[in-house]
């Protein structure tokens, strides 16, 4: 958890939010050309947003879900730790991300998470439930949320150009995820995630929301 989210918006649904409070996202990259519908799982690039260097505005890029960190220079498929969750317990200590603790905060935007859950009854082997779990809409960012993350810049053996990777914190789980998870990703509102990227004080990510703050659907594939 979480390794499946969706984003159903394009970057200008997201954008318009944050020229709502005065900052523009120059993005590095063009928009792919991707269906609205399919979800996103570990190694795909995703749509990630972190401050500019010089603190004034916000970047905004695609980045490889499943970071890799500064110091890796072998070549990615080398790296086998599972970076696409950080705890929020250890990830200043963790040596794969306490770097991007201090340097390479971020975060995703996102429509709805996706988890999975073993109905009564499941045998090995079986598929599991789906759910989606999503939010109410509010008048700063329409259904978009973010995933409060951290990214890293890496410069593979076999990417010697460089390569931009990110992984999502997550923490226990809130009332309504422990219906069917004991953890979840930090899921924050626009003014939430602007002050995680300009803080970074993990202490001061927000709890989960009371009952009723998330509602989850089952939804097969």
């Amino acid at each position: 958890m979480c390794n499946e989210y969706q984003l159903k918006v394009r970057r200008a649904d997201y954008d318009a939010a944050f020229r709502g409070v005065g900052l523009d996202v120059l993005w590095s990259d063009a928009e792919p050309n991707r269906p609205p519908d399919r979800s996103f799982r570990p190694t795909d690039r995703a749509p990630i947003l972190r401050r500019t260097r010089d603190g004034a505005g916000l970047e905004g890029l695609e980045a490889r879900w499943w970071l890799v960190p500064g110091f890796h220079r072998a070549s990615v498929s080398d790296w086998k730790a599972m970076c696409t969750n950080a705890r929020i317990e250890t990830a200043a200590t963790t040596a794969s991300f306490r770097e991007s603790v201090r340097t390479g905060r971020c975060l995703a935007p996102v429509t709805a998470v996706l988890e999975y859950d073993a109905p009564l009854g499941w045998r090995k082997g079986q598929p599991k439930r789906r759910w989606e779990v999503s939010w109410p809409e509010d008048g700063a960012s329409g259904p978009v949320r973010f995933l409060a993350g951290l990214c890293a810049r890496s410069h593979p053996a076999d990417l010697p150009e460089g390569l931009d990777s990110f992984a999502v914190i997550t923490r226990p789980a809130g009332v309504d995820m422990t219906r069917i998870h004991d953890r979840q990703p930090v899921i924050l509102s626009l003014a939430e995630g602007l002050d995680w990227l300009d803080r970074g004080d993990l202490a001061a990510l927000p709890v989960p929301g009371p009952a009723g703050a998330l509602t989850l659907r089952e939804a097969p594939r």
